[in-house]
């Protein structure tokens, strides 16, 4: 009698202890934090989207400041993400997709992942360009061959994407190079701007005949009567590299990188990314079977990824160019 009571009383407990550890798992499976550097918005689109038609049973949530919480999953741009690694706060994973991008997009330890980007392009005003003949300003060395044209160009000391215009340009050219370029342009600049909008706006207007800038502030003011138009330069162009890693206190490194692996491959990322005029181009933009990006058209910043060297080198370019008494 005695033993099949407590067999009963095992049977009952059953339920029980299935259930407690079953709802452990759920609740480890199901709460997938990110961190995000991209805007709210485009960001919340884009879990949206993956919580809505992904059946991994991981939810995923955004935050954007690191306070009192690590994340699981970080989206954000390559200067950050190798501040990240260099203070042991990432940990490697394998993601399919990653075989299929350029080395230069991709750290070689497995850290982290390139996911899309945003490239430096020309905005040309509109009555210049029948000036002079659109097929006159094709790339770098066509600005600095002109003797008649007003450039705006955003202060390369102001922010991040400024600083990493800069580091990226020398880290292709050669610092020297690259500053010797910026110097020979640097009599076309009236003013550096203050405020990444002001080029556009100059440029709108005719007060500049083109914009140095980033194709995210321009898409979200193109329209079919918006008096400039976009130039991608011949030569390649700097460009902002956004892409995602997984914390390295994460205790959910395969659902990490199942989700990067979806940034990476997914058509709705893309279509969402149009809808919200985010201007950012993606290094698999056919698709995991297509063609990747050209790694010799996309310069990025390699050489001046820490504080002190990026500091150096805004210090040159204030000294030799921006203020230099032979403009």
């Amino acid at each position: 009698m005695l033993r099949h009571l407590i067999f009963m009383v095992l049977l009952l407990c059953l339920p029980f202890c299935y259930g407690c550890g079953n709802d452990s798992n759920t609740l480890e499976r199901k709460n997938l934090i990110l961190y995000s550097e991209i805007d709210a918005e485009f960001t919340e689109s884009i879990i949206k989207e993956y919580n809505k038609t992904t059946d991994s049973g991981v939810a995923v949530t955004a935050i954007y400041e690191l306070k009192d919480i690590d994340p699981d999953i970080v989206l954000c741009g390559t200067r950050t993400l190798n501040g990240f690694m260099s203070d042991s706060k990432l940990q490697p994973v394998i993601c399919s997709a990653g075989d299929r991008l350029p080395s230069e997009f991709k750290n070689s330890a497995d850290y982290w992942y390139g996911i899309f980007y945003d490239p430096t392009v020309f905005l040309i005003n509109q009555r210049y360009a029948r000036n002079i003949g659109q097929e006159n300003i094709k790339g770098w060395r066509d600005l600095e061959d002109r003797t008649d044209i007003r450039i705006a160009l955003e202060n390369l000391s102001n922010s991040n994407s400024t600083q990493n215009f800069l580091g990226a340009f020398a880290s292709h050219l050669g610092e020297s190079i690259s500053l010797n370029y910026l110097w020979n342009i640097n009599r076309f600049i009236g003013q550096y701007a203050k405020f990444p909008f002001t080029p556009i706006r100059m440029t709108a207007v005719g007060d500049a005949d083109i914009a140095l800038t980033r194709q995210s502030y321009v898409f979200k003011y193109l329209e079919n009567n918006f008096p400039a138009y976009v130039v991608y330069p011949e030569e390649g162009t700097p460009v902002n590299l956004y892409g995602a890693a997984v914390f390295a206190t994460s205790k959910k490194a395969t659902a990490g990188a199942d989700f990067i692996d979806w940034l990476i491959t997914a058509d709705a990322v893309k279509r969402i990314s149009l809808e919200k005029n985010t201007g950012f181009m993606f290094l698999l933009p056919q698709g995991i079977d297509g063609s990747a990006a050209n790694p010799k058209k996309l310069w990025l910043n390699t050489a001046y990824l820490s504080y002190p060297e990026q500091e150096k080198l805004n210090r040159k370019w204030l000294d030799l160019v921006r203020f230099s008494n032979d403009k």
